[in-house]
């Protein structure tokens, strides 16, 4: 009320002295506090008579309030629709504390699965657009968009209006295709992915109507090679963001699949054998490996050479081959988070679908290294030419079109009590898989956990690193809670958020102390009531204290050995019965976390979680680790990189031939008992 008729201050009003401004900066970073209730907010306004378009207007400028505001306005949806404004405005928010835009941030990430960069290089979550004005209305929807103004300091909410008029069909096609044809608009590249599919069209025509923006999207690409680098960049970008933003539209769970339909027949080169390149003597060849990685081979005069010839350096068909290589990386790289992330999620698969993939010479070789299984879990395998299933013991089980599947998780390997069969399989075969999936480590809940309820102290107590846990965190999908002192991770296909309670917080003043993890807990997305474990879907457990045991290990700091995780453990010990069997070591017993090994000049231990030696007799045993003599010498099933694995493993391998050992330092050390 004390602002009166006066409009609330945009920018950055920090340092002025204004009224308004003043004003409108204690509103910005005044925050609900926990004993204030949207009901008592909505009597105070009723009390004193505010008008509706100035609620809306706090609502949108300092949006901490947007819960009690739709309240007070009795406009469901309301608080959605804000924050869809906000994760849309193309604005750093410098005008703002970083404190606040931390708060922002993270009710933000409750809502959307899109990461903060992405949302600010111009993604759009349809779906959550669609969801707000759905429930809130067009005439209400009118009067947040009138304000939307006040959620940035410039014109970035121009961009919102933008992709939100798109969508509400404001815009048409032609005037889209136009300005990106004409202007080179690069908004509006991304926004020609939001464009209505039409509803009246057979699904037949709807892929049609893709492809053709896809196609658009592509030639406006091709233009951009006539400009210089950083404009080059910056239209790579808006293509990249277009392309997500018109999976979305289409229904994509994930916008990789829609790249993928696309590519198949851009990689049909690749698919049919090296794409070579020669000047004179010299022959480039880019290849697709055994793992899907992009390999460039080059000879000269027939022979392989590691240095590139200054004949093919600068030759623009060798260029243009190197940069391939390094597109078809970076995808490797998206394709195998992606699988990931679909097996954490349980994303379910049309047998169509995945046998289109197959013409893909990358994706392809992902595909048949992971295990599949029905989604009514009657059968597992390996994928085969995207028609069977192959199990461990190479029975073949052809697939019905009208089949569902989804890229099975351990929790699925460990109900058929055939884990270890499985693993026996992908030892023998010499499997790589793109990600750990049948080594991966699988946290179920305790007896304890299970009886205490809804909150698991598994972890309670470590000291971590508050940097870098804050960054292990935030790399796996974990958002910062600075008001609360935690992080948290939302599951926004089963609406669970997952929550770590530290005692000191991540980032604090005294960031400098290590953070003390205290508890795990999980709650409904916009919810506070706990959810009892019990309730809580194995995958999802799995996977959220699997982050916890990653952080806990790598940014501890404590005195409790971070490496004793019984998952870790177990993982390595199955590693070790695989290798222990295949190469005949009957000198290798598994006894608790220690490989004990019989060997010909002494016996030793090897903790399999810390890696540690000891001889037996004779005390501590220094072998120190080179890891990346590891890469490529010894066989690991699957592509992530887990050097202390591979240590474990290699130093068991070493101990049980030490008859072999040529290494004076190691030698000097053994106790000889023979």
């Amino acid at each position: 009320m004390a602002l009166g008729d006066r409009d609330l201050a945009r920018g950055d009003v920090r340092h002025e002295r204004g009224k308004s401004q003043v004003l409108s900066y204690l509103i910005r970073i005044c925050m609900p506090s926990t004993a204030d209730t949207p009901e008592a907010f909505a009597d105070q306004c009723k009390a004193l008579g505010i008008p509706e378009k100035r609620l809306v207007e706090l609502g949108v400028f300092a949006p901490q309030w947007a819960g009690f505001v739709e309240c007070a306005l009795g406009w469901p949806g309301a608080a959605e629709a804000i924050w869809w404004i906000h994760a849309h405005t193309k604005d750093r928010g410098w005008h703002v504390e970083q404190e606040v835009r931390d708060i922002w941030q993270a009710e933000i990430s409750e809502h959307t699965p899109l990461k903060p960069d992405d949302l600010l290089d111009g993604a759009v979550d349809v779906a959550w657009f669609w969801r707000a004005y759905g429930t809130l209305g067009a005439e209400r929807w009118e009067a947040i968009y009138d304000a939307a103004k006040l959620a940035s300091g410039g014109i970035g909410h121009n961009r919102a209006r933008l992709f939100a008029d798109v969508m509400l069909g404001r815009l048409d096609e032609a005037e889209l295709i136009k300005r990106i044809q004409t202007k080179r608009h690069q908004d509006s590249v991304r926004a020609l992915g939001l464009l209505p599919i039409p509803i009246e069209h057979t699904q037949n025509e709807a892929n049609q109507t893709v492809m053709a923006r896809y196609i658009i999207m592509q030639q406006f690409l091709h233009g951009a090679k006539q400009f210089g680098s950083q404009r080059q960049a910056s239209e790579k970008l808006a293509v990249r963001i277009g392309l997500q933003n018109l999976a979305r539209t289409a229904g994509y769970a994930d916008p990789v699949r829609l790249e993928w339909a696309m590519e198949v027949q851009a990689f049909r080169d690749l698919a049919d054998g090296p794409i070579v390149v020669a000047v004179g003597d010299a022959i480039a060849k880019l290849t697709i490996n055994a793992v899907g990685e992009a390999k460039l081979d080059i000879e000269k005069r027939g022979r392989p050479v590691k240095t590139t010839p200054q004949v093919l350096k600068k030759h623009p068909s060798f260029i243009e081959l190197k940069e391939r290589q390094r597109e078809l990386t970076k995808q490797a790289v998206r394709m195998r988070e992606s699988l990931e992330q679909a097996m954490v999620r349980g994303e379910v698969f049309e047998v169509a679908e995945l046998r289109a993939w197959f013409a893909h010479p990358i994706l392809r070789v992902m595909l048949e290294q992971l295990i599949f299984i029905t989604t009514d879990g009657a059968r597992l395998g390996y994928l085969t030419k995207g028609t069977k299933l192959l199990d461990h013991a190479g029975n073949l089980a052809v697939l019905k079109k009208s089949q569902k599947l989804r890229i099975a998780h351990p929790i699925d390997l460990l109900t058929t009590k055939e884990w270890h069969l499985w693993q026996q399989e992908c030892y023998r075969n010499e499997r790589i898989q793109p990600f750990k999936q049948v080594f991966r480590e699988l946290y179920v809940p305790t007896r304890d956990e299970l009886d205490e309820g809804d909150r698991s102290h598994r972890y309670a107590g470590h000291q971590v690193n508050p940097r870098q846990a804050a960054a292990l965190l935030g790399a796996r999908g974990w958002v910062l809670r600075m008001e609360e002192g935690g992080a948290t991770r939302t599951f926004y296909d089963v609406g669970i958020v997952a929550w770590v309670d530290t005692r000191d917080g991540f980032l604090t003043p005294a960031e400098v102390e290590p953070a003390t993890i205290e508890t795990v807990r999980f709650v409904r997305r916009g919810e506070w009531k706990l959810l009892p474990l019990a309730e809580i879907p194995p995958r999802i457990f799995s996977e959220v204290m699997r982050d916890i045991d990653l952080v806990v290990s790598v940014a501890h700091v404590g005195g409790v050995d971070p490496e004793a995780s019984a998952s870790t453990v177990e993982m390595r010990a199955a590693l070790l019965r695989e290798m222990s069997r295949l190469l005949k070591l009957d000198n290798v017993v598994l006894e608790g976390n220690y490989a004990l090994i019989k060997g010909k000049l002494n016996r030793y231990s090897v903790h399999l979680g810390s890696g540690v030696v000891h001889q037996q007799p004779g005390g501590y045993l220094c072998i120190v680790p080179v890891h990346s003599q590891h890469h490529g010498r010894l066989f690991l099933p699957f592509m992530d990189n887990d050097p202390r694995s591979a240590e474990v493993l290699s130093k068991v391998l070493l101990l049980a031939r030490d008859e072999e050992i040529k290494d004076p330092s190691i030698l000097e050390q053994i106790t000889r008992t023979r």
